[in-house]
């Protein structure tokens, strides 16, 4: 009787395991690996209910606090009115530093991360980031997405920003603006053209060595581009206000906010566009597991997509229809490569 017993156990397990059946409660996901990447039918239940416990997730951002983080945010909270949200934002660099410093001290604070590439990627290399599932990672573009050997994602893009080109429409007409890379050479450009510094005028850059080469660079630097150390949203006041016709390191979401403002502005894109991508992602050291995946799903939800759409930006969501369809250039996918592109931005438009 004791062997029939014994056997009977034995199959049941296997065939529990075969499968892919729902663990039984005694034996659900306990480590925040277990569940970021647990997708069983009772996967929300368990998020609901551990979230509830909880009752708070720090959030961790360098995206426009009115434009970008407070609007979702906030919508997630009217979802969930148990889970109190705080945030926290910096710049990236600073950002990225807070949170190897607490990771290092074994005493993280974020419970939900976001950075854009740049910073994903120094994360992601330093073995910050725990891989997660979330049922609406099928519906985002995989050019946003860093997928994980073992399974799940690294991060998944929520909103982006094509860096193109942005002008004042008192000053000049889109007609008058270059078209193509090739176009910043023209004589007639020498000298009047604003370029930002950091990861923006990097990022754009890096797209223009990836895509015209070094040599290109070289003649493009010899246009006496003027470099600011501001921001993309500042250097975009300074065309409004008339100082500059126009600059390529401009976003698109700040243009059509500034339109709204009445602001005469338009951007046009010039291909391969650089985008910047924010991207959201779990740290391995959560305190809040539970609150921080089910935000994490719906920031990357249809209704977190149109929320970001409506405040000017581009949704990465495969069934949110966008107007800017220009050929997108995701960025760097590695430090090395990151390195290499700051190495060339100094050369070129820092040491002279």
């Amino acid at each position: 009787m004791e062997g029939k017993y014994y056997f009977s156990v034995v199959v049941v397990a296997v065939m529990l395991g075969l499968s892919g059946i729902a663990r039984p409660a005694s034996t659900k996901p306990i480590t925040v690996a277990e569940l970021a990447l647990y997708n069983g039918t009772d996967r929300q239940q368990i998020l609901e209910e551990g979230a509830k416990k909880e009752g708070a997730l720090l959030f961790y951002t360098t995206g426009i606090l009115t434009q970008a983080v407070r609007p979702v945010v906030e919508a997630f909270q009217k979802k969930y009115p148990y889970i109190k949200v705080d945030i926290w934002r910096g710049e990236t660099n600073n950002l990225v530093s807070r949170i190897f410093e607490e990771h290092k001290s074994g005493r993280s604070f974020s419970d939900v991360i976001e950075v854009t590439q740049t910073g994903e990627i120094v994360l992601e290399e330093g073995g910050i980031l725990q891989p997660y599932f979330s049922p609406n990672l099928n519906q985002i573009e995989e050019g946003t997405i860093k997928n994980a050997s073992g399974g799940g994602a690294f991060s998944a893009g929520h909103y982006q920003s094509g860096i193109g080109l942005g002008y004042n429409t008192k000053r000049i007409t889109k007609a008058q603006v270059p078209k193509t890379y090739q176009d910043f050479l023209d004589p007639k450009w020498k000298g009047k053209v604003a370029l930002v510094s950091g990861n923006t005028g990097v990022s754009w850059l890096g797209t223009v060595f990836e895509t015209q080469g070094e040599q290109f660079v070289e003649k493009l630097a010899k246009q006496n581009f003027s470099v600011h150390t501001v921001s993309a949203m500042a250097l975009l006041d300074m065309i409004i206000n008339g100082e500059y016709d126009f600059a390529p390191t401009i976003m698109d979401s700040h243009v059509i906010n500034a339109k709204k403002r009445g602001a005469p502005v338009e951007w046009v894109p010039i291909e391969p566009t650089p985008m910047y991508v924010g991207q959201i992602m779990l740290p391995k050291q959560t305190l809040h597991p539970y609150a921080a995946l089910l935000f994490i799903d719906f920031d990357l939800s249809k209704q977190a997509g149109e929320i970001y759409k409506a405040n000017g930006y581009v949704s990465p969501r495969k069934d949110i229809a966008g107007e800017r369809t220009y050929k997108k250039d995701y960025g760097p996918q590695s430090s090395k490569q990151v390195e290499n592109w700051n190495k060339v931005f100094n050369k070129y438009f820092l040491q002279k």
